[in-house]
């Protein structure tokens, strides 16, 4: 299995990279941990070039591979927008449950936010924090990221007939606690859920997690790609005793084993993209996959 960036994707990935330079330069991150408005016009630019459209495997010719490029990118440009909560794990999740989840999905890619409530209290891991009965969605989830930006929460419940995902529009029924958090510009919240949800679907629950998990890994694999970039120009830059501070080995050593580590990381996201694009892996295969790639990241 090829799981090696082709020339369209590092296209995209390129233009990804030069939009975000260009409308989300290190200051509109920074603003929007004081502006909680800040992220629209990002947000407008994202949803106006089409990269909302990743949430919906019925247009274009995208994969997993492609959302893990755009989440990369994201996270390297900490751009304070909800694409990973909307495309990567709200979305990500409803693919899951197929064709059924399609108008929703329709909604993700026209640009509304999206966010996905999968930790029961008290978990470490996702898992199934709601029930689905006479068609009333009840429960609570945590540590809900971009809660407080999204018209629908995309869950899920544990039904008559076995797992289901869910999915509710905020207002009433959909009670809403925003929690501190480090990063005020990607805010996070809990939610309590007694209302009838606008859509139900069956789904495996691996499957459901394996690609929220690998986009989430994506956009980490960002994030230390970036730190790591101005470290090693920081390492450059920086003299001491009449020499750059990287010429050191306890600083060119401690960057190299994170190099190694990010490297690892990101082959494990795209293997982990890759696997879940071939129809012939088994939601196990997917999910142990996933699981790797977000462990390193």
């Amino acid at each position: 299995m090829d799981v090696g960036l082709n020339s369209g994707q590092l296209a995209l990935r390129d233009t990804v990279r030069d939009v975000l330079r260009t409308e989300c330069p290190p200051g509109i991150a920074r603003q929007a941990m004081t502006d909680p408005e800040r992220w629209r016009t990002v947000w407008k630019t994202v949803v106006d070039l089409g990269w909302t459209e990743l949430a919906r495997p019925d247009v274009g010719d995208f994969g997993r591979l492609d959302l893990a490029v755009v989440a990369e990118e994201c996270g390297a440009a900490l751009a304070p927008i909800p694409l990973l909560s909307s495309v990567g794990l709200a979305a990500g999740a409803l693919r899951a449950a197929g064709a059924a989840t399609n108008d929703v999905l329709r909604e993700i890619g026209d640009g509304v936010v999206a966010a996905l409530a999968v930790h029961p209290p008290g978990a470490r891991l996702p898992g199934v924090p709601m029930t689905l009965q006479q068609g009333r969605l009840r429960g609570r989830a945590v540590a809900v990221a971009e809660l407080c930006h999204a018209e629908l929460v995309v869950t899920l419940a544990t039904g008559d007939d076995g797992v289901v995902v869910a999915v509710a529009r905020t207002g009433d029924g959909v009670a809403v606690t925003p929690v501190d958090c480090i990063n005020a510009a990607q805010p996070v919240a809990d939610v309590e859920i007694d209302t009838t949800p606008v859509m139900t679907a069956p789904v495996d629950l691996e499957s459901a997690l394996a690609t929220p998990l690998m986009a989430a890994a994506a956009d980490l694999v960002g994030v230390a790609g970036a730190a790591l970039a101005r470290s090693v120009d920081h390492a450059k830059s920086r003299r001491q005793f009449g020499k750059p501070i990287g010429a050191f080995q306890g600083v060119k050593h401690a960057l190299a084993d994170n190099y190694v580590s990010l490297e690892r990381a990101r082959s494990l996201t795209y293997a982990a993209a890759a696997r879940l694009d071939d129809p012939g892996t088994t939601p196990a295969a997917g999910w142990t996959a996933a699981a790797l790639a977000k462990a390193a990241a």
